[in-house]
């Protein structure tokens, strides 16, 4: 099973992304992985002052508008969509914005590319009978180590919460 799992980091719940995450694995094998940064346009959420900032503050800017990170997502995207099953975990309104914006930039030429079906792993854990808010709740009651060193609110780290629980609970 090819996965190609996506988190993005946004100024507020509502607002634009300033960072994005991706990884890539074939039957749990990392494949490739993607991560990108911007400036943070406006002011900054103080909720994502207090509890997103500290956890990427290592991560360095690599590009210098959202619509260049939008560019180099949308390339590593379609360089892996074929054949991925494509998820993200609790993806209203953040991820779905992202993806929305990504195909907006060029609506002629991207219309199609945006991922059919995009898999909401909240919705594969409520289908479980577990809680759809916290893949990282099911992966400590279940025993299951994230593949990277971050924490919650790093998005490489929580493209790989998604990616462990999803396949944990596909294969379960």
């Amino acid at each position: 099973m090819k996965v190609f799992s996506f988190d993005a980091e946004t100024n507020g719940l509502y607002g634009q992304a300033f960072m994005l995450a991706a990884i890539v694995t074939v039957d749990g094998e990392k494949v490739d992985e993607f991560v990108a940064r911007c400036p943070i346009a406006e002011t900054v959420d103080d909720w994502v002052q207090d509890n997103v900032l500290p956890q990427v503050e290592s991560v360095e800017v690599t590009d210098s508008s959202y619509g260049e990170m939008l560019d180099a997502f949308y390339a590593f995207y379609m360089s892996h969509k074929d054949d991925a099953v494509i998820i993200a975990h609790m993806a209203f309104p953040v991820e779905a914005k992202v993806l929305r914006d990504m195909i907006e930039v060029n609506l002629d030429k991207r219309g199609w590319d945006g991922p059919f079906p995009l898999i909401d792993v909240s919705a594969v854990l409520q289908a479980k009978g577990f809680d759809p808010t916290s893949v990282d709740g099911y992966n400590k009651n279940h025993g299951i180590e994230i593949p990277f060193g971050g924490t919650t609110h790093h998005p490489l780290f929580d493209s790989w919460a998604a990616e462990v629980c999803y396949r944990d609970l596909m294969t379960a």
